[in-house]
């Protein structure tokens, strides 16, 4: 996806379905691994409230990235500056397999249990002397 959205507009004829730009199998095989890991946790029935531990936050982090560029997409889509149908689609896909990842990690209780401090104490920041 990367190479597909950094990719001189151009240049995109030198991209290569499958490696450098996002093709339909790319999106199947993200989607079965999405499949996946979704057979594998028990899903939440109300509103979860994103990083319980260091390892699921840091999922959630990714997950926040993944739709801002996902976003970004969809506006340069919509001014034709996408060439491939696929990069949506995958981008979308690969934030559900995120946010499935991090419910996956604090069910499995992977993560650290070490508390995260949200407030530095008296403007110190954690880990800081």
């Amino acid at each position: 996806a990367g190479a597909e959205l950094a990719a001189n507009p151009d240049a995109q004829d030198r991209l290569v379905d499958g490696q450098t730009r996002v093709d339909e199998g790319m999106l199947e095989r993200l989607e079965a691994l999405l499949a996946h890991a979704e057979a594998s946790v028990e899903m939440p029935r109300e509103f979860t409230v994103p990083g319980a531990d260091r390892v699921s936050a840091a999922l959630e982090l990714a997950r926040a990235v993944v739709r801002r560029a996902e976003r970004r997409v969809i506006a340069l889509d919509r001014e034709g500056l996408v060439p491939g149908e696929w990069l949506v689609p995958w981008l979308n896909r690969l934030a559900d397999l995120l946010w499935v990842f991090a419910r996956l990690v604090e069910q499995a209780g992977l993560g650290s249990t070490e508390t995260v401090r949200t407030e530095p104490d008296a403007g110190r920041f954690p880990g800081s002397r």
